[in-house]
């Protein structure tokens, strides 16, 4: 064991910087707090949540959990793992059961934190890494643990830009210290916005418009001004083989189910149309089981798209939090024979999901291209505030606030 983990950490600063792709055997990807029903990626420090996957091998292979705590912009943080771990780190996670009842076999792994074994005692961004036997990182996610020693108010209103209003919302945050020492809120401080839980949908960094006694007031800005974007599409296929408002047919071949869901076109040139949405989140569900961690079927998703000339040369994803938001070869849309449509085939766990078609160009994430953008759309804005004192050896999470658009701007 002592070698193995000497091993992971000689290798996992490598993996740190880089945003590492799920392998593809591993799936269903959660982070799930007990009072929530979705898996999320920011928690209260000192609160229980677990991390949970599944493997699609079903062999009942050993996993290993490696947490690292990362300076603000993700690089690896230097202060020893004694210094925000009570107990262990690189743990073997025991709790595994294979899946019961269904048509493909898998494994269902997971642990939680804290544990007989691990507790976090500091806030701050954390890199949660799954290694398999060989100490290849199968998976990672991004956590943020934080504290309420301040408070937040997330403010959101219709953009101050005339040419774009229609299409953009302008978020402003109110930020009321109770307490810290800050002495310098321009460098002690550092907070970002972000849409809809999504970590590439963000603001830069921000510095507070002005500042009185306790409160630090940001303005709205160019800055803090986001494409609206248009509801996220969705499918549910809690019953496996019944076809539903947004899927086409269902059907069973060999070992395997398939979904198809219906075609969808364009919505750029569309008027906008409020549908309700979990904010591109998933639940894992099963009509006739109620535990579907393992009871939950896998079915071949074939999600189409009408192919359109301006589409030529662009790479096109299905894009939500199933896969956390990642780019990779599995969620990429490619012609089909007949030139006529986008296609992607995804080997998704049961249940409802929330997607949408996004242009990736230049490393940014393009959602108005196929969806449109308009500022009447539902999305949250969440904003997270780090401190760092001027004789401290690390950024805190001291402050979390969340707004939503549609409460906001209708009232």
């Amino acid at each position: 064991m002592l070698f193995k983990y000497l091993v992971i950490l000689l290798i996992s600063p490598i993996a740190l910087y880089a945003q590492i792709s799920d392998a593809f055997h591993i799936k269903t990807v959660s982070i799930k707090n007990s009072n929530r029903d979705f898996s999320e990626t920011i928690q209260p420090l000192n609160s229980s949540f677990s991390f949970s996957f599944d493997d699609i091998n079903g062999y009942q292979d050993e996993y290993y959990y490696l947490i690292t705590l990362c300076e603000i912009d993700w690089t690896p943080s230097k202060i020893p793992t004694s210094y925000y771990i009570d107990g262990f780190n690189n743990m073997q996670i025991n709790n595994m059961e294979n899946s019961f009842g269904t048509l493909h076999n898998y494994t269902h792994y997971e642990f939680s934190i804290p544990n007989e074994d691990t507790k976090i005692t500091k806030s701050g961004n954390y890199l949660f890494q799954i290694l398999n036997e060989e100490n290849e990182v199968v998976c990672e996610r991004k956590i943020v643990l934080y504290e309420n020693k301040i408070s937040v108010s997330v403010n959101i209103s219709e953009s101050r830009d005339l040419s774009s209003f229609n299409e953009k919302q302008a978020v402003s945050l109110v930020i009321q210290n109770n307490g810290l020492p800050i002495n310098f809120p321009n460098s002690e401080i550092q907070t970002f916005i972000f849409q809809n839980s999504d970590p590439q949908i963000r603001s830069p960094f921000l510095k507070p418009t002005f500042t009185e006694r306790n409160t630090y007031t940001y303005r709205p800005s160019k800055e803090t001004e986001f494409i609206a974007g248009n509801e996220f599409l969705n499918f549910d296929n809690n019953e496996i083989l019944r076809n539903t408002r947004y899927i086409s047919s269902s059907y069973r071949e060999d070992n395997y189910f398939n979904t198809i869901l219906f075609t969808q076109k364009s919505r750029a040139n569309s008027t906008y149309t409020y549908n309700p949405d979990i904010n591109g989140n998933f639940v894992v569900r099963n009509f006739r089981s109620n535990t579907p961690e393992t009871e939950a079927e896998y079915s071949n998703v074939l999600f189409t798209l009408t192919n359109l000339q301006e589409y030529k040369d662009k790479d096109i994803y299905v894009y939500g939090a199933f896969n956390n938001y990642q780019i990779n070869d599995e969620n990429k849309l490619n012609l089909d024979e007949s030139g006529k449509y986008l296609t992607c085939s995804i080997f998704l766990k049961q249940g409802f999901y929330n997607y949408d078609f996004v242009v990736y160009d230049n490393q940014k994430i393009d959602k108005k291209t196929i969806s449109g953008s308009y500022f009447e759309t539902e999305n949250n804005y969440e904003a997270l505030v780090y401190f760092q004192p001027t004789n401290s050896i690390y950024y805190e999470v001291v402050g979390y606030g969340i707004g939503n658009s549609k409460q906001q701007i209708e009232n």
